[in-house]
């Protein structure tokens, strides 16, 4: 026993908890139409899981729950728990007993709970996966759907053969396989295409990345130039400041001074307006209260008038309503004599209704005694004729059931058997042939898994030297690009730096420039402070080839200071020979330079004589040829004509000093350029050998590949050649099983023939007895006096109800008289009280006098005249006072507004100044960030920050470099031609490189992934192809054998519609009855057809059997005949499986072990009751 109880509260038609003890063998459950018993089969349906409401004959969650009745409200939950015996461990779980529940809540959402614990739905499926409830495909058989097993397409028939097979979790392992194949090919996909999208993006992050580094370096040089420029423009912005606040602050206490004269003479002039205000305040208020009193006079005069119109009024109604009095009290007295004489009548229909009680409760007496006999022959003699009506169809069911054994005996006994032993020899040699064909593959296949984890091996080995290689690769590459960046940078500078040098000077692209000449010579350092004093500018000339470039570079630069020399305009001349220890000599002769470029050398140095002290200078200038030098070493100078310069202490022009920092910068350049080379080198040799190991490993996965769709081709010739093996030895078995089975069934005929004809000799004998038994019955009933006592007694209960009529209607009349006298006293009442009202009313309005409060009013309007004059006379002399004073005080106002004018002037300049101190301020902020700046005592600026020790403080500066505000032009006319700058690039650069490196590892990882789900798939069909074909020939050697003896005779057989695919093969039926040739299934009766199925279920039960079965009215279409086949296979199958049983037919019943009958009740509930079967007969045959 697997199934012990299933408890129902609130699921459907069962509102209150309701439980099914469910023991060993066969449980039945009858009841009539419409009274919950298919509610069962579909909570055994929904607590195991089902999603499907149309199955649940449903459309939501709601349909699930009770809805209520007129008498019963609806409930709020649905609850439905399962109990399993687990003793002998069928479930995968540690509990004996296990408990399923489900719960539905109107809300739409549902609970499932194990053994007191909530779990998922899944978790409920995966313990029923090996047990055959997961699908439920012929576990829980509903109302109507026998049918369906027949109406199925072949493929959708599979299920079934599948779950009797125990695949349906491998299958649920294969679609799990399947997604997660799916999502790596997905994520391939998907991992293919990020590489795409990055590959370009590295590049171009690669070049934001140095573009990011360049900008980086020259925003450092330009904050270093901006803060000595700021630091000028702060200091003159203070003084300015500080001088328009001086100007302010004189021009406000003049103007100061004029407002506070203005004010005195408008407060005296405030005074004077408020006098006048409060003169003109109290006028109006005398005025106010003049005319208010006027007003209250003439309403007390209008209020009398209307007084008297009032009194006439009342008087007129006390009198109407004296006469509506007069006439209700007629009324009442005529309504009082009406109610008495209704009373009366009442009384005596009263008296009457008595008496008619009285004479049928004394005929109920003698009726109920006759009602009783007639009652009892009447149920003899029903119960009689029903035995009468069961013995005739008994014994017609007998007779046909006889005539149909009889031709089935006669169709086994002229049945030839031929043909036998040639079909099994054939199948003999089919078994051997295709033992042969598995013995083949298997060795080759063998060979090649050999082959194939050969390859693996190398494969692996390649594959972990491809990973250190492109491990060394990565390393180098970002090797590679901190030298890219240097080199970038090193660039940059060397640009920038020759920028510097050339002063921004426009050369034609068509002219031929040898260079500067700073840069054509090499200077010994104890030489360059003299020569720089003595060249100056002209270091930086540019030396040009012919005079057309000359004139050129001259043109093309008509607002810059250029220094330029034309090779072809060079004139060297020859200088004396000096002899003085103290003499170097001539600086054309010290300095070093390429020989194409000595004639500008000669020229332009050649008459520059380097000495090393000042007097050695000095002493030789007399003998110098005219237009040269003598130059100290440290850039004393004395000219042949005795002009002395001297060279100011630590002073330089920079350019020598921008030369050698631009050599500096190219020397390190083109090293830079040879180290990044050479690894760059080293770099590629590295990708090419490991694109050749990667193009290696390729090939051999190409070639894995190969052999595994070769083991694969093997693996499905081994198994086809097992199916059609499988095949032959069951068709072997199937014959022999044939011939046995004819043999047995023609001696179970001939001994069931025997047995019909005695009890039909029996049945008729019992048809004569109860025939007999009807008539004395009929007679026995026809002697009492059934008609005439049901006549008086009818006569009787007439006349009483015409009584209980009459005193109903008497009884309405004297309640509507008592209702019109009531009506009318209220009347009475109500206008009595309305004409004490009036009374009262009428009283008040004579005794009111308004005469005297008249005279007082006009005495006080009189005063209030009298005191307005004096104070109009007041104000007229004040006004005129007030304007004398405004016009004096319009004159200090135009002195007082020049003042103004003034203090405006000065505070607006003082506020210009203001605004360039703070504009000046955010141009610090926005080009420098957070700077210290120093304010004046009388200024007033930020707070110092708490983090002085790390903000840099603008420097104090009093004149700015001759060339500053050019290099910072220069410096920002470089950032903004560089454009729109990443500075997160090299930080990208570096992540994005990273995560490409990492997806090509995924690759790797995921290409290795699908070939191992894919040998998963492979195994699992193979696997589930063999367990398929098993389960299909054993049903269908089974299935023969309950097809022919549940229809006596004929034959069936399973056919696969692909039995070259097993994975997607469908089961196609073919049936042959007794006495007929093959037919499709269509052309079957509607109980031909439930009989098929039914065939098919229980093949499938006793090939597989499930811990138990649920049929719901799957007999409804059989006849007696079959009923008795299919109660005997049922019978049969109970031994090992338990079945619950929803019925109406009696003969199913029979075989029940248990019944539950279910009943619809007046609250739309079903009621539950366990009958024994005995008694559930008995009560049939009634």
């Amino acid at each position: 026993m697997k199934l012990k109880k299933l408890t129902l509260q609130g699921y459907k038609t069962f509102a209150t908890k309701t439980e099914f003890l469910f023991d060993e063998g066969i449980t039945s459950i009858v009841g009539p139409n419409g009274s919950g018993k298919s509610n069962i089969a579909d909570a055994l349906r929904w607590v195991l899981g089902e999603q499907s409401y149309g199955t649940l004959r449903g459309k939501r969650t709601v349909d699930m729950i009770f809805a209520g009745s007129q008498t019963r409200p609806r409930a709020g939950m649905a609850q439905a728990t399962l109990i399993f015996d687990n003793a002998d461990g069928w479930l995968p779980i540690d509990y004996t007993e296990v408990a399923i529940t489900r719960r539905a809540y109107r809300t739409g959402e549902n609970e499932y709970i194990l053994n007191g614990q909530r779990v998922r739905l899944k978790d409920v499926l995966d313990l029923l996966a090996t047990s055959g409830l997961a699908q439920r495909t012929y576990t829980i058989i509903g109302q109507g759907l026998i049918d369906q097993a027949l109406s199925l397409r072949a493929e959708e028939r599979r299920a079934l053969f599948e779950e009797a097979a125990g695949i349906n979790h491998y299958k649920a392992r294969r679609a799990e396989t399947l997604r997660r194949l799916k999502e790596t090919q997905h994520n391939l996909e998907r991992v293919h295409d990020i590489l795409g999208e990055i590959r370009p993006r590295l590049a171009s992050l690669k070049r934001q990345a140095t573009r990011a580094r360049n900008f980086e370096q020259i925003q450092q040089d330009l904050h270093h130039l901006l803060r000595i420029w700021y630091g000028f423009k702060w200091e003159k912005a203070k003084e300015e400041l500080r001088l328009a606040r001086e100007t302010a602050v004189a021009a406000e206490k003049s103007w100061s001074a004029g407002r506070t004269a203005l004010l005195v003479q408008q407060q005296n002039i405030d005074d004077l307006q408020r006098d006048i205000n409060r003169t003109q305040q109290r006028l109006t208020t005398t005025q106010d209260e003049r005319d208010e009193v006027r007003k209250q006079l003439e309403n007390l005069r209008r209020e009398a008038a209307i007084q008297q119109e009032r009194q006439k009024a009342l008087k007129r109604q006390l009198e109407e309503l004296a006469e509506e009095l007069t006439l209700l009290a007629d009324q009442r007295e005529a309504a009082a004599a009406d109610l008495a004489t209704a009373t009366a009548e009442l009384n005596t229909a009263q008296v009457t209704l008595q008496d008619n009680q009285t004479a049928l409760a004394q005929f109920n007496i003698t009726f109920q005694a006759q009602q009783t006999e007639i009652n009892r022959w009447q149920k003899t003699l029903k119960t009689t004729q029903i035995q009468q009506w069961d013995s005739q169809n008994k014994l017609a069911q007998t007779e046909g059931q006889l005539s149909q054994l009889r031709e089935r005996l006669q169709e086994y006994d002229t049945a030839e058997q031929q043909g036998d032993n040639d079909d099994i020899i054939s199948l003999q040699k089919t078994v051997a042939a295709q033992t042969a064909v598995i013995e083949s593959a298997q060795t080759k296949a063998k060979e090649l898994r050999q082959q194939r984890e050969s390859l693996q091996t190398e494969r692996q080995e390649q594959i972990r030297v491809l990973k250190k290689l492109r491990q060394n690769i990565r390393d180098m590459e970002r090797q590679l690009n901190k030298q890219r960046s240097q080199v970038a940078r090193f660039e940059t500078r060397v640009e920038m730096l020759d920028q510097q040098r050339q002063k921004e000077v426009s050369i034609p692209a068509n002219i031929t420039i040898s260079g500067q000449l700073a840069g054509l010579i090499t200077i010994p350092e104890i030489h360059k402070k003299a020569l720089e004093a003595a060249l100056a500018e002209r270091l930086a000339a540019f030396v040009v080839a012919n005079k057309d470039d000359f004139w050129q570079l001259i043109e093309d630069n008509p607002k810059r200071a250029v220094a330029v020399i034309a090779q072809t305009d060079l004139r060297p001349q020859a200088q004396p020979t000096f002899e003085e220890t103290a003499v170097y000599g001539w600086a054309a002769e010290l300095v070093s330079n390429k020989a194409e470029n000595q004639a500008v050398v000669d020229v332009l140095l050649g008459h520059i004589l380097l000495v090393k002290d000042h007097k050695t200078a000095y002493n030789l200038a007399t003998k110098l040829p005219p237009g040269t030098v003598a130059a100290a070493s440290d850039g004393f100078l004395v000219h042949a004509t005795g002009l002395v310069e001297t060279a100011v202490a630590g002073a330089k022009s920079g350019i020598l000093d921008k030369e050698a920092n631009w050599r500096m910068a190219v020397d390190e350049l083109a090293q830079a350029q040879a180290e990044y080379k050479a690894a760059e080198q080293q770099t590629n040799a590295q990708q090419t050998e490991t694109q050749t190991i990667q193009n290696q490993v390729d090939t051999w996965q190409q070639e894995e590949r190969r052999l595994v769709n070769l083991e694969n081709e093997l693996q499905q010739r081994v198994g086809n050649a097992q199916r059609l093996l499988d095949r032959a030895q069951q068709q072997q078995t199937f014959i022999q099983r044939q011939a046995e089975s004819q043999t047995r069934t023609i001696a179970s005929l001939r001994t069931r023939i025997a047995e019909l004809e005695a009890n039909i000799k029996r049945e008729r004998e019992t048809a004569v007895r109860l025939e007999s038994s009807v008539a004395q019955a009929q007679t026995n009933l026809a002697a009492l006096p059934v008609a005439e006592s049901q006549q008086q007694h009818d006569n009787l209960q007439q006349n009483h109800a015409t009584a209980q009529t009459i005193v109903a209607g008497r009884q309405a009349v004297v309640d509507s008289r008592r209702a019109t006298l009531r009506q009318v006293e209220g009347q009475i009442e109500r206008l009595t009280n309305r004409q004490a009202t009036l009374t009262q009313q009428y009283a008040q309005l004579k005794a009111t006098d308004d005469s005297s409060t008249i005279q007082h009013l006009q005495a006080k309007l009189e005063r209030l005249e009298m005191e307005i004059k004096p104070l109009q006379t007041r104000l007229l002399g004040n006004r005129d006072d007030l304007m004398g004073r405004q016009e004096q005080t319009a004159v200090q106002q135009r002195h007082a507004h020049e003042l103004e004018n003034q203090y405006t002037q000065t505070k607006i300049k003082l506020t210009q100044r203001e605004n360039q101190v703070e504009g000046l301020q955010e141009r610090i902020k926005a080009d420098l960030g957070i700077v210290a700046l120093r304010f004046d005592e009388d200024q007033t600026g930020a707070h110092p920050l708490p983090i002085s020790e790390v903000v840099e403080n603008l420097p104090q500066v009093d004149s700015l470099p001759a060339d500053i505000e050019s290099t910072i032009q220069q410096y920002r006319g470089q950032l903004q031609r560089m454009g729109a700058i990443n500075p997160d690039a090299p930080t990208e650069y570096i992540e994005t490189e990273e995560r490409f490196d990492f997806l090509t590892e995924q690759i790797e990882d995921l290409t290795n992934t699908d070939s191992q789900l894919r040998e998963i798939i492979a195994e699992l069909d193979t696997l589930t192809s063999k367990a398929f074909a098993s389960t299909v020939d054993q049903v269908n050697v089974i299935f023969g054998e309950t097809f022919t003896q549940l229809f006596g005779g004929g034959s069936a057989r399973l056919m696969l519609t692909d039995p070259d695919d097993l994975t997607v093969s469908g089961v196609d039926i073919i049936a042959r009855l007794p006495g007929r040739r093959e037919q499709g299934l269509a052309l079957l009766s509607g109980g031909e057809r439930s009989l098929t199925a039914s065939a098919l279920i229980f093949s499938l039960l006793k090939v597989s059997p499930t811990p138990f079965c649920v049929m719901d009215e799957v007999d409804a279409a059989l006849d007696e005949a079959n009923i008795n086949r299919f109660r005997d296979l049922l019978r049969e199958l109970s031994l090992k499986t338990q079945f619950v049983v929803i019925t109406h037919n009696r003969g199913t019943v029979q075989a029940a072990d248990t019944i539950y009958g279910i009943s619809m009740q007046p609250d739309s509930t079903s009621q539950v009751i366990s009958i024994k079967p005995e008694e559930y007969i008995h009560q049939s045959m009634l």
